[in-house]
């Protein structure tokens, strides 16, 4: 096992690797890190209480510009982020390490920023000091925060590695909804307790009273990335495209102890990034995490709503003892195929020790003859796609009610009633069929669909309250 992985396994068997408290005014110390390990340099960040123009090379100069910390690191420094909202260099909404789309002239740097820490840097708690990236009037086409760590094709030296720790990536301030109104259909409200009606789409303008500013396609966290990757202890809520995409290159990348609650398109979907000759140098593993409420591209759920993806260009992909609930496609999806089909046959997609419940299907298949096959968890160990490891998935058990009152009470009975209504209208007399008419063609009409509820926002404060629940499965208490 890599030592990332080691460090996550231990942190969620309830290891202590470092003191979360320091003696020292400047706050911990090298060898007190998060990481566990020395670093060329750390930077500390506090947005309430650092300074635009410090060095940020100690807790009592913090930066109070998270971007301005990672333009000045480099491979192999640490970032230390105090609790506050960081919304980038004048607050344009958004974070980079590295341009989006542009890794290959970009390449970004090896780095690694925890959260979570107290403003005099005296205590990391991800849950008491939450370190966030919550825009709300900002406009802005990229992701919240992007990450480039590549090394140029044919580098032969040691891996590099990149952190993402203890961070809340929320749009829910930043999105456009329906206001919230159970007295009109239209809003797609499906209670008074949920906060906003329905997510707008794209191009979308129904006919009810709006709140919010944005409804693009920006991811929360996109990456482009090799060597030695994880990402832990986060929160991703109001997600509006997907909470994790990422392209992997050579190494390992671990996701493990997050939250994933009310993203659109996907939680996390990871595509590897290299050569056919290297895709067996690629493996991801995907553990201890919450899936609830991942919604569908659009409003007719046609498309897309998964939890978790098997991608290709990887091939290894370990996902296990995380908890899927209320996903309105699947849990996870294996409908990919690697083009070579030796590669097909080497591939290991291993799913294991999860529990599944309310989701719309567990497993979805790709399968001839049909577009296609839904999974229940107690029959994965019969999909051949499955394996070597498919053993040990099932429905929640019985027993888990402090688990279930965790989630937003609202928000779980609109998902739990959710209904999808559609209306068909045809007026003959309309300008466009009497055109149709004389031009011989087919008359209209149109399609109305209103779900009682889609995307609408979920309270991120309460989705702290998901850490530790289910001992074992899901998101632990960080460590």
């Amino acid at each position: 096992m890599k030592k990332l992985s080691l460090f996550c396994a231990a942190l969620l068997l309830g290891a202590t690797l470092h003191p979360l408290r320091a003696s020292s005014d400047e706050g911990p110390s090298d060898a007190t890190s998060p990481a566990g390990a020395t670093s060329t340099t750390i930077y500390y960040v506090s947005v309430s209480t650092g300074s635009a123009r410090a060095d940020g090379l100690s807790a009592s100069t913090a930066m109070k510009d998270l971007q301005k910390a990672i333009d000045a690191a480099t491979d192999g420094d640490q970032i230390y982020v105090a609790e506050g909202n960081y919304l980038g260099n004048l607050n344009r909404g958004y974070i980079q390490s590295g341009r989006f789309g542009n890794a290959q002239n970009d390449r970004g740097k090896f780095i690694s920023i925890y959260g979570g820490f107290s403003t005099d840097f005296r205590e990391r708690d991800v849950i008491k000091y939450v370190t966030k990236i919550q825009p709300t009037d900002q406009s802005f086409i990229a992701p919240l925060f992007n990450i480039n760590a590549r090394r140029p094709y044919g580098y032969n030296g040691p891996e590099g590695s990149v952190v993402v720790d203890g961070l809340v990536f929320d749009f829910g301030e930043n999105n456009l909804y329906c206001k919230a109104d159970v007295n009109n259909e239209v809003t797609g409200t499906p209670n008074e307790g949920v906060l906003t009606g329905r997510f707008i789409e794209l191009g979308a303008s129904p006919a009810c009273p709006k709140e919010g500013y944005r409804n693009g396609d920006e991811y929360a966290l996109h990456m482009d990335v090799e060597g030695n990757v994880r990402i832990s202890n986060c929160i991703f809520v109001n997600c509006r495209d997907y909470g994790i995409s990422a392209l992997m290159g050579k190494g390992h990348m671990e996701i493990c102890n997050n939250i994933f609650i009310a993203c659109r398109y996907a939680a996390c979907q990871v595509k590897g990034n290299v050569r056919d000759d290297d895709i067996e140098k690629v493996s991801l593993d995907f553990h201890h995490n919450t899936v609830l409420f991942t919604w569908t591209r659009t409003k007719t759920f046609e498309d897309m709503g998964q939890g978790f993806r098997f991608m290709n260009g990887i091939r290894t992909v370990d996902v296990h003892n995380n908890i899927f609930g209320c996903n309105s496609n699947c849990a996870v999806e294996r409908v990919y195929y690697e083009s070579n089909k030796k590669m097909e046959e080497l591939k290991q997609s291993n799913l294991y020790d999860n529990y599944f419940f309310a989701n719309r299907r567990d497993l979805e298949l790709a399968a001839p003859g049909a577009a296609t096959i839904s999974v229940s968890a107690a029959q994965i160990e019969e999909a051949e796609q499955i394996g070597p490891k498919y053993e040990g998935n099932m429905d929640l058990p019985e027993g888990n009610d402090e688990f279930l009152s965790a989630i937003d009470e609202a928000y779980l009975q609109g998902f739990m009633a959710l209904k999808i209504i559609s209306s068909q209208s045809y007026d003959a007399s309309s300008t466009a069929n009497a055109i149709n008419r004389m031009l011989g063609l087919n008359q209209q009409g149109t399609e109305i669909v209103r779900p009682t509820m889609y995307c609408n926002k979920y309270p991120w404060e309460k989705a702290k309250d998901l850490f530790g629940k289910v001992e074992g499965y899901g998101a632990q208490i960080p460590r």
